[in-house]
């Protein structure tokens, strides 16, 4: 069978070639480190007071972008399971604990309706696959259909305090069956999205799980993260 790259269209024995591949910005564990909240070119530029940890495969720009795009928009299942499989790949150079559970980050009913498939959910589940985490998809709620690219940073966490909330169980059954082990232990949980820009929405949603779990611990992955301009890191994309 002939196969063709997703991004330059050139014949490839897989979904993206090994020259689009090599054009790639990943974030190193070895070089950034495992917890890119203590990596002030990411750190300096999003909201982080409500969750513990930050993984991101690489930077929201050419070709990764392409990739966000056509799962997010095209509904490539193929874009979505090349960077899955990339962040896990990524997750074994990862000193992050591994969590109890994945959170996609809920789109509105209205979205869903349109789109048919929210693209935090088809990250999840590639993962959860590879790495066999469980996947919780009803523990939120996004209310409304407003899109938030195109908001300042004020006006998103206005827009994410109104539009997201849990819903009544949440994780209540996840942190039970946890709770209920002989040797105790915390509980974490990895808040998973597509692309990272300000922080707010995962911020928000931590907060509130925060609020009702104190004890949990919270990471967020995501796929991309989109520098602001002027950023340091354009100059090693």
């Amino acid at each position: 069978m002939n196969l063709s790259c997703l991004l330059c269209y050139q014949a490839s024995p897989t979904p993206v070639c090994h020259w689009c591949e090599d054009d790639m910005f990943f974030f190193d564990a070895t070089l950034h480190g495992s917890n890119l909240l203590q990596y002030g070119p990411v750190a300096g530029h999003v909201k982080h007071s409500h969750y513990d940890a930050l993984s991101v495969l690489g930077l929201h720009t050419w070709p990764m972008s392409s990739l966000v795009h056509q799962l997010k928009f095209t509904h490539s299942l193929t874009a979505g399971k090349v960077l899955s499989n990339w962040f896990v790949h990524k997750k074994r150079q990862c000193t992050l604990s591994v969590p109890d559970l994945l959170l996609p980050v809920p789109i509105s009913a209205w979205r869903l309706a349109t789109r048919h498939y929210n693209q935090a959910t088809l990250l999840c589940e590639s993962t959860s696959r590879e790495l066999n985490i469980p996947v919780n998809q009803t523990w939120a709620r996004r209310k409304g259909f407003s899109v938030q690219h195109h908001l300042s940073k004020a006006a998103r966490a206005e827009n994410a305090n109104r539009a997201f909330t849990l819903t009544k169980r949440c994780i209540d059954e996840q942190i039970a069956a946890v709770e209920s082990k002989a040797d105790g232990g915390g509980f974490t949980v990895a808040i998973v999205d597509d692309v990272l820009t300000t922080g707010v929405t995962v911020n928000t949603l931590s907060k509130r799980l925060k609020q009702r779990y104190p004890n949990i611990s919270i990471q967020v992955w995501v796929a991309a993260f989109t520098p602001p301009p002027k950023s340091s890191l354009y100059q090693t994309a």
